[in-house]
């Protein structure tokens, strides 16, 4: 038994095809996609969990040091509850999200040299569920550079290394592993 999908034709059926007993115009039983009669239908939907209670914190801070031209900027967040009781299959879920996390980053702005930034991110380690999809994320850090530099009036320059020192990761089970990612950017403003 296969995947069921969805057919305008068909309707709700299976991935794979099945010899019917239908007689086609060859003489030879049609293959046509296969149809579950039991165990009943059943389509998977996202659950609704109803009244739910979810704490946690969530903390920003940004300064300016203006007379350097540096912004710093953080941000914390701690989740006291990171699963759900799914009353169906009569064990916890997770909220797909780690009980804490942060991130920083310190931007230099200056006339000569353009703006220099650096970012870092942490993500601690969790649970991950997602239909099919199931595993562990994290945890991670990870470091960014950027540079902005505006070349004349009307051309710019972007430079940004993202997961600089190449911590391989997922951020979703079935996602991408996460590598460096070096981007260069030429824009216009006209």
């Amino acid at each position: 038994v296969g995947i069921d999908e969805y057919d305008v034709v068909s309707r709700l059926s299976e991935a794979e095809k099945i010899i019917s007993p239908i007689i086609g115009a060859d003489k030879q039983n049609l293959e046509i996609p296969g149809t579950a009669f039991t165990p009943l239908h059943a389509i998977l939907a996202p659950l609704n969990y109803g009244s739910t209670k979810m704490s946690g914190i969530d903390v920003g801070l940004t300064y300016f040091l203006r007379q350097y031209n540096i912004t710093f900027d953080t941000n914390f967040s701690f989740y006291n509850s990171t699963e759900y009781y799914n009353k169906l299959t009569k064990k916890n879920d997770p909220i797909n999200a780690p009980k804490f996390k942060m991130n920083a980053s310190l931007m230099w702005d200056t006339e000569k040299f353009g703006t220099i930034g650096i970012k870092y991110k942490h993500v601690d380690q969790y649970l991950w569920k997602d239909g099919i999809w199931s595993g562990i994320i994290g945890p991670y850090d990870l470091i960014d550079l950027l540079y902005n530099y505006k070349l004349n009036e009307y051309l710019g320059l972007n430079i940004t290394i993202q997961n600089l020192f190449n911590d391989v990761h997922k951020e979703m089970v079935g996602g991408p592993f996460m590598t460096r990612q070096i981007t260069m950017r030429l824009s216009a403003n006209i």
